[in-house]
């Protein structure tokens, strides 16, 4: 029996040996875990999935792995380099960060699904960039002139004195104080108790997003150069080359001869023109068809999606004449609705809409007056400054008549265009992808690259304004722009009003105090005495 046992112990390991490979390649081909896992979760299992961080059934897991990557980078980014100094054995730190974090997103998920964005997109954004460029121009007409202290004053100086606004300082920069009390305010109505009582993870959290906003975003989307080159790039590439290539394409057709001769139609050249014009005709007419039917199905799709119904529903629940209690503008936004040139009806409406939410979880049903389609026509019209021309002023005469025939039916496809397309999944994942490239491009902060040199500016600026000249039909720019003479004048007055980087930081400035009165509307109510006394603590 010995002599048995030892020779099966042989066999055993040589079996164990030929199965050592197979163990290794099978640990090797798993994959590896990803940053989040390993900084985020360190405790959990290799196998086991990340906790969602956003609950909603209809979310794609790529958008979670997204959004858990970019907190990744920016705890890496901004925490992890001074935690280190501190402890190197204390890996619990990062995943309590993001166990506050998870508390925060979960809350403004459950916020964003119970305000309507749609007044914040159509109404609030639109009137906010018409008015900056009323602004603009008028700070433009004074600069130079006695009005702008004896010609001595900058236009930011005008501007800021035009639009003062308490989260900017004179010179026009981004005041970090502002941006740290909101987000506290955020923070406070987003965590629970035990997390928003220790001072230490909270603080750590808020001067995490201030730092990507004030040092990462604002200082580089509020350039000048910079929005003329997304616009640019957002244009695609110039139709000049598609041009050259289609007409050496284009056979050359010879020359005609000098005295035609008049030939009669045969029988054939009529039967075939003839044929022609039935083609023609029924071609048309397939095209009007297949137009109704694709309007009829885009109408029934509104009115059968939950916004379309219910905005329906309050629309036949309307009185005929509706009282809008005039109720006085946010202290956050008085500067933007000081000189509208909206009606009272629509100043009226604008404000209510602001502040007349009872509770922050409360659902916020579009009202019927509110008209989307009317201030993205105003600011089209600031734009384009078509009052300053006959006929662009009664193209858009023309088109007020026609928004106000159909806004009904406008309030109902405008945020059902803006929930199923704009706000769809795939685009936020999209959008968070970009922001996530933008920011960390090689998994850390990217390192600011120089300014352009003011050549280099006046060069994207020239190149835009021919991309913009060259891609709007010469028919509606003769509308818009004006005659050819005077095209590229309108154009420049067009990009003036966002080259100035102090000027623009006030335009941020707006749409966050816009977005946050929007998810948090109880910021609105007592707003500056808030602001006072988060300041006097901080």
């Amino acid at each position: 029996m010995p002599p048995t046992s030892q020779r099966s112990t042989p066999s055993i390991t040589s079996s164990s040996r030929r199965r050592a490979p197979a163990d290794t390649l099978a640990l090797s081909s798993s994959q590896p875990p990803t940053l989040a896992k390993r900084l985020l979760f360190p405790h959990l299992p290799p196998d086991s999935p990340i906790p969602p961080l956003i609950t909603s059934s209809h979310v794609p897991p790529t958008l979670n792995d997204e959004l858990y990557d970019f907190i990744a980078l920016a705890l890496r980014a901004f925490v992890n380099p001074w935690w280190t100094k501190l402890t190197r054995y204390d890996k619990d730190f990062l995943p309590h960060i993001t166990h506050v974090l998870t508390h925060v997103v979960r809350k403004l998920e459950e916020r964003l699904q119970a305000v309507d964005l749609s007044s914040l997109v159509f109404r609030e954004v639109p009137l906010i960039l018409n008015q900056h460029f009323v602004d603009y121009r008028q700070v433009a007409a004074k600069r130079g002139s006695a009005y702008a202290a004896g010609g001595a004053a900058s236009t930011a100086a005008l501007f800021h004195s035009q639009q003062q606004h308490i989260g900017i300082t004179s010179e026009g920069r981004l005041d970090e104080v502002y941006v740290r009390t909101a987000i506290d305010a955020v923070l406070k109505a987003c965590l629970p108790e035990e997390d928003w009582v220790p001072e230490t993870e909270r603080h750590i959290i808020r001067e995490v997003i201030v730092m990507v906003i004030c040092k990462s975003v604002a200082p580089r989307v509020t350039q000048g150069w910079f929005i003329q080159k997304l616009v640019l790039d957002a244009l695609g590439r110039d139709d000049i080359v598609a041009t050259l290539v289609s007409n050496i394409s284009k056979p050359v057709s010879s020359p005609a001869p000098e005295n035609p001769q008049f030939k009669a139609p045969s029988i054939h050249t009529l039967i075939v023109l003839f044929l022609s014009t039935i083609r023609t005709v029924s071609s048309v007419g397939l095209t009007v068809v297949n137009a109704y039917k694709q309007a009829v199905h885009i109408v029934q799709l509104v009115n059968s999606s939950p916004y379309g119904r219910r905005a329906l529903s309050e629309l036949s629940a309307r009185p005929a004449s509706p009282t809008v209690p005039a109720e006085p503008a946010p202290p956050y936004l008085s500067s933007v609705y000081r000189a509208s040139n909206l009606s009272q009806t629509s100043s009226s409406s604008s404000s209510s809409t602001q502040t007349s939410v009872p509770q922050p979880a409360a659902k916020v049903s579009p009202s019927s007056h509110e008209d989307y389609a009317f201030p993205s026509l105003l600011l089209a019209t600031t734009l384009f400054s078509s009052s300053s021309r006959f006929t662009s002023s009664a193209l858009v005469q023309l088109l007020s008549m026609i928004v106000s025939f159909f806004s009904p039916f406008l309030d109902r496809f405008l945020p059902y265009v803006l929930y199923t397309h704009v706000l769809a999944p795939y685009q936020l994942i999209n959008v968070v992808a970009h922001v996530k490239r933008a920011l960390f491009p090689n998994g850390y902060p990217a390192q600011a690259p120089p300014d352009p040199t003011p050549e280099e500016q006046l060069v994207i600026r020239s190149m835009l304004m021919s991309r913009l000249n060259s891609k709007i039909h010469p028919v509606v720019a003769s509308l818009l722009l004006g005659p050819p003479t005077v095209r590229l004048k309108t154009i420049d007055e067009l990009l003036d009003p966002l080259s100035n980087a102090a000027c623009n930081t006030h335009l941020f400035v707006l749409f966050l105090d816009a977005v946050l009165l929007t998810l948090f509307p109880e910021m609105g109510v007592g707003g500056a005495e808030h602001l006072s006394d988060s300041q006097d603590k901080v």
